[in-house]
């Protein structure tokens, strides 16, 4: 269990005010906190840590469709079109 003390000590490096009563009461809610971070670590420490850790992976593009196929479907969902191009407002 963290004592009043330790509590007041990281009050003061937290530059929070405390009194004694608020330090024996955040003593007693914060154990029980920290004593489920420790079951939860010891848990988390028990994997295989000789595999390597999950990377972001993709899918390599080994069957492209064909290219342009999907063009004309886009173009025609488009409220204004130029030739294969999709039209809109001159922004500057």
């Amino acid at each position: 269990m963290i004592s009043r003390e330790e509590v007041k000590k990281l009050s003061s490096l937290a530059r929070i005010a405390m009194t004694d009563e608020e330090a024996d009461q955040f003593a007693g809610e914060v154990s029980p906190i920290l004593d489920y971070v420790g079951q939860v670590s010891e848990v988390a420490g028990e994997g295989d840590m000789e595999s390597p850790p999950t990377l972001n992976t993709m899918r390599g593009d080994s069957d492209p469709h064909e290219s342009g196929i999907f063009t004309e479907k886009i173009l025609a969902e488009a409220p204004d079109r130029e030739k294969n191009y999709i039209k809109v407002k001159k922004i500057l």
